[in-house]
């Protein structure tokens, strides 16, 4: 039990280290200064120093910028996006926006701010849709599809979060894996950091002898980090199981509910890991308890578009009689987000 905790758990140590940023802002005198830029007004720049704290500089004096990771951009128009700042020769920047996706120069007049106060009442919609498989014929008969996709509607009080995958196999005409999940997620923020939710999922599985199990629960969460190159949430809770069994005894029973999600870009966003795990014990047998884990890393091929893999771990300790306990994929996908 333990191992498996450490292995739930390890990704978001690594995700939650923090990474050093080295912002810096050039004077009309030629003077440059780094340290981390916190917000841009119209008429103030606020750079955060190691050696003199807090700076408060006028921005007429300021002739180019450049920033080690994205901020909010809010241009003249009010256009907002995250985007790294690239200085460009004479005063101006470039904003990239994706490893393949960069404005053109830019004059530092057409920034309007930087890091601007959010609308609580904006929401701001995610998706991600990814799609992997394979097909063979001939000496090798074998076809497998992988369907998966995430939206996210969030503002500053409210995120709603709906998931669900699709997993299909078959070799020289036997189904070797049918399987797909279902999942809604809603989530109350108290503060900047820290939430109630309440979820529900669906889950079924012919290979394992499952029809049905649906789980209701509900618990608090805690937002560590919520940035475009970094996320890590923690959460706990309890939820009640059903699981409905083609042969074996139905099953019903309340659990307690563990949950970690992390995601971390690297290299300028050349890279981006990500991890999920969640963890149901059952209060009525400690010996009972399921997890699920997804691992794995996207590379950025274009704008929207990436490929990825990923390894799904599935473990039930108390499976239906005749089948395994541990199911294990390896998934090759292309991902489109928006």
């Amino acid at each position: 039990m333990t191992h498996l905790l450490l292995r739930a758990l390890g990704w978001g140590l690594v995700a939650g280290v923090p990474l050093a940023q080295a912002d810096w802002v050039e004077l009309d005198n030629g003077d440059r200064l780094s340290g981390r830029i916190e917000s841009l007004t119209a008429t103030t720049l606020q750079l955060h120093t190691a050696y003199a704290g807090k700076l408060a500089l006028p921005r007429d004096r300021i002739r180019s910028l450049s920033t080690d990771a994205p901020v909010r951009v809010r241009l003249v128009d009010g256009t907002e996006f995250d985007g790294q700042l690239k200085p460009v020769d004479g005063q101006g920047v470039r904003i990239r926006i994706s490893r393949l996706a960069e404005t053109e120069a830019l004059p530092l007049t057409h920034l309007a701010l930087l890091n601007p106060p959010r609308n609580p009442d904006a929401t701001r919609v995610e998706a991600r849709v990814s799609a992997g498989g394979s097909f063979a014929s001939g000496n090798t008969d074998a076809q497998s599809l992988h369907l998966s996709g995430e939206m996210i509607a969030r503002n500053t009080v409210q995120r709603v979060t709906l998931d669900a995958a699709i997993n299909q196999a078959e070799q020289s005409g036997v189904q070797t894996a049918a399987n797909a999940r279902l999942g809604l997620k809603y989530d109350h923020f108290v503060s900047a950091k820290a939430y109630w939710y309440a979820n529900t999922r669906f889950e079924r599985d012919d290979e394992a002898d499952l029809d049905l199990r649906s789980t209701l629960g509900v618990g608090a969460g805690w937002q560590i980090a919520d940035t475009p190159r970094r996320t890590l949430a923690l959460e706990g809770g309890f939820s009640y199981a059903n699981e409905d069994y083609g042969s074996a005894p139905d099953q019903r029973f309340p659990g307690a509910r563990l949950a970690l999600k992390a995601e971390q870009s690297l290299w300028s966003d050349r890279v981006r890991l990500f991890h999920d795990s969640d963890l149901l014990l059952s209060l009525e047998s400690l010996d009972d308890y399921l997890l699920r884990t997804r691992t794995g890393v996207r590379v950025p091929v274009a704008e929207h578009l990436s490929l990825g893999t990923s390894v799904n771990y599935d473990y039930d300790n108390v499976p239906a009689p005749g089948k395994k306990n541990t199911d294990t994929a390896l998934i090759f996908q292309v991902d489109y987000a928006i």
